[in-house]
């Protein structure tokens, strides 16, 4: 079994990950080169932030088990929507993930799934699928209220974001790219869509970067 070791802060002088770093080396297997220290804000998904895409990459072009080891699971995203979209891509991926606050690996030593952590993501999903009702909700009540303010235009027609901003966000599918990976193989691995993969793509065609 190979460990990895992710640690994130926020970028406020304020916090350091010193505690979370002490935690992984009394860990076992704990590898200095293998651990991977953001500073980054929590609402960045997990899959656009710079040292995640590293390890990450590193993880999916190895043929050995792995596990990635945090301090705790809110380490891997701000919602909780977040944390369970990297959970899922995590254990697609047959990534083991070992959270050492909450106490659960999502496998078994065995290579199975581990029943007690699946019983836990399933409440955590829960919640986060009635977090998902309360923000589509919300999000409706301020459309309505804007319409009957006459504020509200919608989308403009045929806005996009920039090229440069969509390598930005999507920096894992680049490098899937750019090593001769298929959309479908790149769709399986990172949990993104056929159609912004396409759309990645497209921009790398057009740059000469593939």
């Amino acid at each position: 079994m190979t460990y990895y070791f992710y640690s994130r802060i926020s970028t406020a002088k304020t916090q350091n990950s010193a505690r979370q770093i002490f935690n992984f080396k009394i860990h076992e297997g704990f590898d200095s080169s293998r651990l991977f220290v953001e500073k980054i804000q929590g609402n960045v998904p997990f899959m656009e932030r710079p040292e995640a895409v590293k390890m990450f990459d590193e993880i999916t072009n190895s043929h050995s088990r792995c596990t990635v080891v945090v301090d705790s699971t809110d380490r891997l995203g701000r919602s909780l929507l977040d944390i369970l979209n990297t959970i899922s891509v995590f254990k697609n991926n047959k990534i083991n993930l070992k959270s050492i606050k909450e106490g659960f690996s999502t496998f078994l030593d065995n290579g199975e799934e581990n029943p007690m952590a699946n019983l836990v993501i399933s409440v955590m999903a829960s919640i986060g699928e009635m977090e998902r009702n309360r923000i589509r909700h919300r999000t409706a009540e301020g459309v309505s209220i804007a319409k009957s303010l006459g504020k509200y235009s919608g989308r403009k027609y045929g806005s996009t974001q920039s090229d440069e901003k969509l390598l930005q966000r999507h920096i894992l599918i680049q490098k899937k790219l750019q090593k001769g990976l298929t959309v479908r193989e790149i769709s399986e691995i990172t949990g993104a869509s056929s159609a912004t993969i396409i759309k990645v793509k497209k921009v790398l065609v057009l740059r000469k970067m593939i």
